[in-house]
């Protein structure tokens, strides 16, 4: 919408000791849908470490801070309470947080990134575009990259903090209306009962230049990444700061004998190869006489007929997104496709309201 104003949301409560979220949780349970979102770092950790929880009703708004109430438990009961639908925009990370920092679960979620997507809005729409669309409201983005974790937070952080909830319930009005008016709340709630925090997989799904690697090479690749990840959650750094990526890979294709050539390799800091390099060398050794692990439903690469074929089936899934008003990927990404053709299974399009829309065989 052109010619819409930044407006600014007042500060949100701030709850900073026990006393004060013991409080305010009356408050916060006397009626309405919770709109529900947090803040955390993930610079210099493996964890993400939560900063702030935000909460609004259409009541009361508040800051919870987790770095001075310690023990957020109090909270527990309400967050998993049925009667208080938690509306969230992009829940994922947020979930996770919560879920790092104290275990903490939370039910039933409304995602308004996901309704956006059912409606045909743009895939992936950030919250700040949602509330100009639709409130003709532009949002604050002065503090996106604001450093958290600081005390005292500042009132720009607080303001900043309160917008990303307050403007959610009036959103969620409009989103809610509009996918019970289109028949897609079935749809919507399905969506949302898959959202949780997923599993990763094996490490070694996530290494770039994994494709390099075959053979002992692949072998020593998949032990290294197994070390630095247990390396990783046990110190609470990045895996990156264990061992990087392209450090990894030439040491797995390479076969170092020695530490003076271990610190030749491409990306390796002095202080990886002081404080690891012995274990790197005698990990690569031994991985290099084992066999591959398992590696889970790997794509093959395409033949000519296949790619054909994927082709064939975007089109298919195009024609069906544009028939009932819903991004293109919502519906099946490009790797679903490459995974339906490869004969493997793709257990989203097998069960559940895309396969009542979409036909592939």
């Amino acid at each position: 919408m052109s010619g819409s104003l930044p407006v600014e949301a007042d500060p949100a409560e701030l709850i900073d000791t026990e006393a004060a979220l013991l409080n305010a949780l009356p408050r916060l349970a006397a009626g309405g849908p919770w709109a529900l979102d947090t803040e955390f770092m993930r610079v210099d950790t493996y964890y993400p470490r939560l900063c702030l929880l935000q909460i609004a009703t259409p009541a009361l708004a508040v800051c919870i801070d987790p770095l001075a109430v310690r023990d957020l438990s109090p909270l527990d009961e309400a967050l998993r309470d049925p009667a208080f639908p938690k509306l969230m925009h992009a829940a994922r990370q947020d979930l996770e947080a919560l879920s790092v920092h104290g275990n903490h679960r939370v039910s039933p979620v409304r995602d308004t990134q996901i309704a956006a997507s059912l409606l045909g809005l743009p895939e992936q729409v950030g919250y700040a575009w949602l509330v100009e669309h639709f409130h003709g409201i532009v949002l604050d983005k002065s503090q996106t990259r604001t450093d958290w974790a600081q005390r005292p937070l500042t009132e720009a952080q607080r303001r900043y903090a309160t917008q990303d909830v307050v403007h959610l319930l009036s959103l969620w009005q409009v989103l809610e209306a509009s996918l019970r008016a289109e028949g897609k709340w079935d749809w919507f709630e399905e969506e949302c009962e898959q959202l949780k925090v997923e599993e990763a997989g094996p490490p070694w799904l996530r290494l770039k230049g994994l494709s390099q690697c075959e053979g002992s090479a692949l072998s020593i690749a998949q032990r290294l990444c197994l070390w630095r990840e247990e390396q990783a959650r046990a110190s609470n750094r990045p895996r990156t700061w264990i061992l990087r990526d392209e450090t990894l890979i030439a040491l797995a294709r390479a076969r170092q004998r020695s530490l003076t050539e271990l610190s030749r390799l491409p990306g390796a800091a002095p202080g990886t190869v002081r404080r690891y390099g012995e274990t790197l060398l005698a990990l690569c050794e031994t991985a290099a006489r084992e066999a591959p692990l398992a590696m889970p439903d790997v794509m093959p690469r395409l033949s000519p007929e296949q790619a054909a074929a994927v082709v064939q089936l975007q089109e298919r899934v195009k024609a069906c997104a544009e028939a009932h008003k819903i991004g293109v990927t919502v519906l099946a990404t490009r790797r679903d496709l490459e995974r339906v053709v490869c004969g493997l299974p793709v257990p989203k399009l097998s069960t559940g309201w895309r396969s009542q829309i979409l036909t592939l065989g």
